[in-house]
């Protein structure tokens, strides 16, 4: 009976492809994976890449993954970073309110606040969009969890999770076609991402996270590590388009991107076109 009612998470899953569950949680995974055959493909490859890991380096199999490199705690990390800046910044606005700071200084101090949490929005997203290019871009087998062929579905499924009407990129006269998306998680909630590739094999990414942000934002561009990435906030919806591109050419997928989800079509805050005045 624990099976089949004991709640399963991400811990456990990894745990699993670590082989450190107990036989009674093995079983309660095992049911698990019954009920989501899609799952069960996907943390089976995981497991497969941690043989070939351990066998490439020499692992002794009964060595366990330390903890600090596991997925799930990597991820964790940095969204308590994350979180803690949000912390911060909440408990300033509460002293406001509580101290009763008059209304020019809160005038003030306010704009600051709000600054400082855009920054804080903007981190967040260039980090988790920036990784998640990262990590899937490379994947020749399994780059996305739901092909082109399915795009309508895709869309639809995405959009659901997200509670936002996405608008999926043409970048065609670009040379990039879809090659799919996946799911992935985020501090406040899920996200959705899709990915294209051209002729040359170049991969790019979009990301979109529904955000708590009624204002339209500047464009932000970040470079790391070799992917760049444009960030904005349009209408509740943050947007990073990231590649292993230079700026230039970046540039003209994101205006492609914010001109074709854009409800009034403005170009005003986009960065100028490569070669032309600012």
């Amino acid at each position: 009976m624990r099976a089949a009612i004991r709640p399963i998470t991400e811990d456990d899953l990894q745990a699993w492809v670590d082989r450190r569950l107990t036989p009674e949680d093995t079983e309660a995974v095992e049911a698990y994976f019954a009920a989501h055959p899609e799952l069960r493909e996907r943390w089976s490859q995981y497991a497969v890449q941690r043989e070939d890991l351990r066998a490439a380096f020499g692992r002794p199999d009964e060595q366990p993954i330390p903890a600090r490199l596991r997925v799930a705690r990597l991820m964790g990390e940095r969204r308590r970073g994350h979180r803690r800046q949000f912390a911060r910044i909440a408990a300033a606005v509460a002293l406001l309110v509580v101290g009763g700071i008059g209304g020019w200084a809160a005038r003030d101090f306010l704009p600051a606040l709000t600054s400082s949490a855009s920054a804080v929005l903007a981190s967040s997203v260039f980090d988790d969009a920036i990784a998640a290019h990262r990590t899937f871009s490379v994947e020749t087998r399994h780059p996305v969890e739901v092909g082109a062929n399915e795009e309508a579905h895709l869309v639809q499924w995405l959009s659901k999770r997200l509670g936002h009407r996405l608008i999926v990129p043409d970048l065609s006269g670009l040379g990039f076609q879809l090659m799919g998306g996946r799911l992935l998680p985020a501090d406040s909630g899920p996200a959705a991402w899709f990915m294209y590739e051209d002729g040359k094999g170049t991969r790019l990414s979009c990301y979109y996270l529904v955000v708590d942000a009624a204002e339209e934002t500047e464009f932000q561009f970040r470079e790391q590590n070799g992917i760049s990435a444009f960030y904005w906030v349009d209408d509740g919806l943050a947007y990073a388009i990231a590649a292993n591109a230079p700026r230039d050419q970046l540039l003209k997928v994101v205006r492609i991107v914010y001109e074709q989800n854009s409800s009034d079509g403005a170009k005003a805050k986009l960065p100028p076109a490569p070669g032309k005045a600012s």
